[in-house]
C-alpha cells in the first residue's frame, strides 16, 4: 500500500526527504506501521478515526492534514504519511536545537573570559540551559548574555554554580 506525499520513496523512519501532503511520490508502508496502524484501529473497518487516536495529541494536530481525501478518517497510507511526517519534524527540532547548541558553544569559545570548556550547553526547542562551573558572577551573566545573543534562543536557563575557591 503506497501514499503520495514525499519527493522520494522513503521508509517510515528514514528522515532523507522533505515532502508535504499531497505531494506525488509513494511512502512505503513497513510492518512496524502496519502493526501501529492494526492496534489503533479497534473498530477493524480498515480506517483510524479520531477517537481511536484520541491518546495521540501528536496525530490528533495534523489529522485534517493527513486526511487527504477529506473523508475524515485515515486509511494506512494516510496514517504512514503522518507518521513521517510526524518522524521528520522531530528530526527536524533536533537538527535545529543542536545548531543552537553548536552556536551557543563557539560564541563561549569566543570570549577569553569565560572558561567555556567547563561550560555545558543543552538545548531543547531553543530553550537553552547552560550548567557547569565558573570563576565569578560576572561570568555567569556574561554566559548568559552570551547564550542570549545566539540566533534562534528563545530563552535561557542559567545553573552555573560559582567555583567556591577559598575552600581548599
Amino acid at each position: 500500500m503506497n501514499a503520495k506525499f514525499g519527493r522520494a520513496t522513503v521508509a517510515i523512519g528514514l528522515l532523507a526527504c522533505t515532502p508535504a501532503f499531497g505531494e506525488d511520490e509513494p511512502v512505503k508502508v513497513n510492518a512496524n506501521i502496519e502493526a501501529a496502524f492494526k492496534k489503533y484501529d479497534t473498530n477493524r473497518d480498515g480506517y483510524l478515526s479520531k477517537q481511536e487516536l484520541k491518546g495521540r495529541k501528536d496525530l490528533l494536530r495534523i489529522f485534517t492534514d493527513a486526511d487527504t481525501d477529506h473523508d475524515g478518517k485515515l486509511d494506512l497510507d494516510e496514517y504512514a504519511a503522518a507518521e513521517l511526517a510526524l518522524h521528520q519534524a522531530k528530526a527536524k527540532r533536533f537538527a535545529e536545537d543542536e545548531n543552537i547548541t553548536a552556536k551557543v558553544k563557539a560564541a563561549l569559545l569566543q570570549d577569553p573570559d569565560i572558561k567555556s570548556l567547563d561550560v555545558s550547553v543543552e538545548t531543547y526547542r531553543g530553550h537553552v540551559l547552560l550548567s557547569g562551573f565558573v570563576e565569578d558572577e560576572n561570568q555567569v551573566r556574561k554566559a548568559e548574555r552570551i547564550a542570549a545573543g545566539v540566533r534562534g534562543v528563545v530563552s535561557v536557563k542559567n545553573a552555573l554554580i560559582v567555583k567556591d575557591l577559598d575552600k581548599s
